[in-house]
């Protein structure tokens, strides 16, 4: 005891430390001493008490706090966190294992709820296998294309998830399937956050043929049927010279009925059959753990446009990210004129929303002859 006050005596392999355990002070003392960042509580056994309990019991809560921001610091590579915090061996990091929770869910970029060793590759800054490091999508993207629960609703709005009030028009005395679920519409109530619609759904029966509407390349195909509100998808990438557009677009078709007889790289051109109308996906009522009561989507596709001015994107397993992408109104899509931003989209006049939009017949015959982009059904003479 000196001056009535009580110590902790440390035996440090670097230097005995002999100090006054008030609180404060030992949280000074872990700031200006950052060496004691190798210490875990284990190795504080040897220290030799003669505080009062009170202050014994907080230091232990703050070195407790220490060491485990310690275990993130020490894992410097995804190889080092896997080995330090994958308790159970499946070679990644559950939000229980993860010991920064508030880091939890800007690593997790598919939204699954788990760190996988590209995940922690990426954010350590190390080398992800088939991805270029230095095009990785921003946080703020990944996050307004993923739409995850904890991900923040505004940076959907800032990447153009916003109403338009833009709508299709055809010819007279042509029908095509329209739009029965619009672009951004509110779907908080279908989901166990504040949510809004990613793309247009245009109701078909089952089995009714999906257009590729633009040519292009299959990039990616997710079979998420009972995983994912989107069910089984279809993502083509489309290049400037494809659209006539200075973007690169990436149109996405989901809800097929089964999984399309496609594969990753294939050529597409516009107008082929990508596959049959479904309604694969989960429900909003399984999504809120609410008792779904025998009820089932309607058959329908579910079809968005993302852009982008940069070629490069990154694929998570389960949704496909564009670098610095956004989101469009797919109606804009057929104004085949830029801009198309949704910002823009929105100021324009009432008498500037309706869309003309380039379609294929059930024959064949496409109209205008000279489009590079068609609507995703067939239509049909009346």
């Amino acid at each position: 005891m000196i001056d009535g006050k009580r110590l902790y005596r440390f035996d440090s392999s670097a230097a005995d430390i002999l100090f006054v355990l008030q609180p404060t002070l030992l949280l000074t003392l872990i700031v200006k001493n950052r060496h004691l960042s190798q210490y875990t509580p284990s190795k504080f056994i040897k220290m030799k008490m003669i505080a009062t309990q009170t202050n014994y019991w907080i230091a232990m809560l703050l070195l407790t706090a220490l060491s485990l921001t310690t275990l993130v610091a020490e894992a410097k590579s995804a190889a080092g966190a896997l080995k330090k915090m994958d308790r159970n061996g499946d070679n990644r990091l559950s939000y229980e294992e993860w010991r920064k929770k508030r880091l939890f869910k800007r690593i997790d970029i598919d939204g699954d709820n788990y760190l996988d060793v590209n995940e922690l590759r990426r954010f350590f800054g190390e080398a992800v296998e088939g991805v270029n490091p230095g095009s990785l999508p921003d946080n703020k993207t990944i996050s307004a294309i993923r739409r995850s629960k904890f991900d923040d609703p505004q940076d959907l709005k800032e990447k153009g998830l916003i109403a338009t009030g833009l709508y299709p028009v055809w010819p007279k005395g042509i029908a095509c399937r329209g739009i029965d679920e619009t672009y951004a519409m509110d779907y908080s109530h279908k989901r166990p956050k504040q949510a809004y619609h990613g793309g247009i759904d245009l109701p078909a029966p089952f089995g009714t043929p999906i257009l590729a509407v633009m040519s292009g390349e299959v990039i990616a195909i997710y079979d998420a049927h009972r995983s994912n509100p989107r069910g089984i998808e279809v993502v083509l990438r489309h290049t400037p010279e494809q659209s006539g557009l200075p973007l690169y677009l990436y149109s996405r078709y989901t809800h097929f009925d089964s999984l399309p007889r496609l594969t990753i790289g294939q050529a597409i051109a516009m107008g082929d059959v990508l596959g049959e109308t479904g309604n694969t996906g989960v429900l909003g009522c399984e999504l809120k753990n609410r008792p779904c009561r025998g009820r089932s989507r309607r058959p329908a596709l579910h079809f968005d446009i993302l852009y982008s001015v940069r070629s490069e994107y990154y694929d998570t397993g389960s949704v496909l990210i564009p670098v610095d992408g956004y989101w469009m109104d797919p109606n804009a899509l057929y104004r085949n004129s830029m801009p198309v931003d949704s910002d823009s989209m929105k100021a324009l006049t009432k008498d500037r929303k309706g869309v003309s939009i380039a379609y294929t017949l059930e024959g064949g015959e496409v109209w205008p002859v000279d489009t590079k982009m068609i609507w995703p059904y067939a239509c049909w003479r009346e």
